[in-house]
């Protein structure tokens, strides 16, 4: 049987620990393991400050996220009204360069990558977009 929970905030940098907590809260109900439940924290952290700060801007909107256990698997998805997000046009991070030598920024996609075992980044009908992050052996 599939459990299926949802929120819905402010896109604001001020309700991260809100989707913290609901992360663990939701992660607490689901069964997930603390491994999963890191990395699953990480990669909605970066996924939604990527949607405040690069989507949404200085604008107003909204973020919604939807968690769901699937037999060992958990599903995110996270919806926002900002503008269209293409991932193909994000340039891997170099990660060969020294550190000093980097520019700033650029690891957030990088990062949600490599803390699910899939990421995808898909624009919503009617505008806006859906980041769906599954995690295997969660559970």
């Amino acid at each position: 049987m599939e459990k299926v929970f949802d929120l819905s905030v402010k896109a604001s940098l001020e309700n991260l620990q809100v989707i913290r907590q609901y992360i663990d809260q939701v992660g607490a109900l689901l069964g997930v393991n603390e491994r999963a439940l890191g990395d699953l924290r990480l990669a909605v952290d970066e996924a939604v400050t990527n949607v405040i700060v690069h989507g949404y801007g200085d604008l107003d909107g909204k973020v919604e996220l939807h968690m769901e256990g699937d037999g060992d698997t958990v599903i995110i998805r996270i919806r926002d009204q900002a503008k269209t997000f293409d991932s193909s046009h994000v340039n891997e991070p170099q990660l060969d360069t020294a550190l000093k030598d980097r520019p700033f920024g650029g690891m957030g996609i990088f990062l949600i990558k490599k803390m699910t075992d899939e990421a995808e980044f898909l624009p919503l009908p009617g505008g806006g977009n859906e980041i769906r992050l599954v995690k295997h052996g969660a559970i």
